[in-house]
């Protein structure tokens, strides 16, 4: 192991992976340390949909953030499958947004008109044309927005995809390898201390999730990162089975191109428990056959839990930390996946002394948020 790089990345999530991949092509020397296996966390527990769950809901600077970060989805999955040999599997398939009830409705109308606002594709589409689209659809259908540019990666694939091509590039990628504090010297961080010894860096950027606010408690820093659990199931079925993405208040299914149907998800805030709730599997079937009811006859091939790191606010940290030496990646609660690609590269402007791209402002690790919102 390297003692001695330019850049060291706490955290082999997507946003870990991503900022070490963006690096090493800059040609610096990025150490990145992973206290488990490379994004086996958060990054392997979502779901891949590359939109938030409800955009019209979203604070301005972060749908901001995240339509600046799908602009680069695209090149960016088909220039990491070329440098690691691992696809991703990005693909446009759409999403189909159902109204079943009142509520539907309203969610509906208010993300058409957001949408419209910006000059994106959407749709309405009557029952008969959603079933059209859909063949399998709820029967309790009233209509549905169609918005056809909503495209998907496969996760659990895009974060082990960057840390190879990072590897490739010349980054070390230390997996099992928790970091248990940081080397200081008076006003500046200098490294990190791991089981394997000790690792100075020029700069130090923490991007480990729902972790780093305990890691970031000793030098004064209280971000109030939080864990909230998600679980999810995935159902084998055979292609086309569900062509599309489809979302209903909080439940949606995502297609995946080998016809299994990944179904979400829970917001539970339980502290880091992991574990697989049969109850709640059972209340995602039946959420899931709700909206598809063929899909109650499809096998369940198997389930997960994962923990977003959620902040106050829900808008990630990125900046400069309290001390010299020390970048902020973190918080980015359910759009860590989306928000990966913008991430790294505010980071590698932040390293280059240069302006950054977006407005930091809003998203300063020192900012003082005002409350816990778990939806959105």
């Amino acid at each position: 192991m390297s003692k001695n790089p330019d850049v060291l990345v706490i955290g082999g999530g997507i946003v870990g992976s991503a900022i070490a991949w963006r690096l090493a092509k800059d040609g610096r020397s990025v150490t990145l340390l992973e206290k488990g296996e490379i994004g086996r966390e958060a990054s392997w527990a979502a779901g891949g949909m590359l939109t938030p769950v409800h955009l019209a809901d979203y604070p301005p600077a972060l749908a901001d953030l995240c339509g600046a970060s799908l602009a680069l989805y695209e090149p960016l999955c088909r220039e990491i499958l070329a440098a690691s040999g691992v696809d991703p599997e990005y693909r446009t398939t759409g999403l189909l947004m159902i109204v079943t009830d009142d509520g539907g409705e309203e969610a509906a109308r208010e993300l058409e008109v957001w949408k419209r606002e910006r000059h994106q594709p959407v749709e309405r589409l009557t029952r008969d044309e959603a079933v059209a689209v859909e063949p399998e659809i709820t029967p309790e259908l009233r209509r549905a927005l169609w918005l056809p540019d909503i495209a998907q990666i496969r996760n659990n694939r895009m974060a082990v995809a960057l840390a190879e091509g990072a590897k490739q590039r010349g980054a070390e990628i230390w997996a099992n390898t928790p970091v248990t504090g940081f080397l200081r010297v008076p006003g500046r961080v200098n490294g990190v201390k791991t089981p394997r010894g000790d690792i100075y860096a020029g700069t130090t950027i923490l991007a480990a999730g729902a972790w780093s606010g305990d890691l970031l408690r000793p030098l004064g820093l209280d971000l109030k990162v939080k864990p909230i659990k998600g679980q999810i199931l995935l159902a084998g079925g055979p292609p086309d089975f569900c062509r599309h993405m489809i979302l209903d208040g909080e439940t949606y299914l995502i297609p995946r191109a080998d016809g299994r149907v990944l179904v979400g998800s829970t917001l539970e805030d339980v502290g880091f428990d992991k574990s697989v709730i049969l109850e709640t599997v059972g209340d995602l079937a039946l959420r899931a056959t709700r909206l598809m009811p063929a899909l109650g006859k499809l096998p369940m091939v198997t389930s997960w839990a994962g923990l977003r790191p959620a902040t106050p606010d829900r808008l990630p940290y990125l900046g400069k930390g309290p001390v010299d030496g020390l970048i902020v990646a973190t918080g980015h609660y359910r759009n860590g996946i989306l928000l990966a690609p913008i991430t790294a590269e505010l980071v590698a402007d932040l390293l280059a002394g240069q302006p950054p791209s977006v407005d930091l402002a809003p998203f300063n690790p020192l900012r003082v948020p005002e409350r816990i919102e778990s939806a959105g």
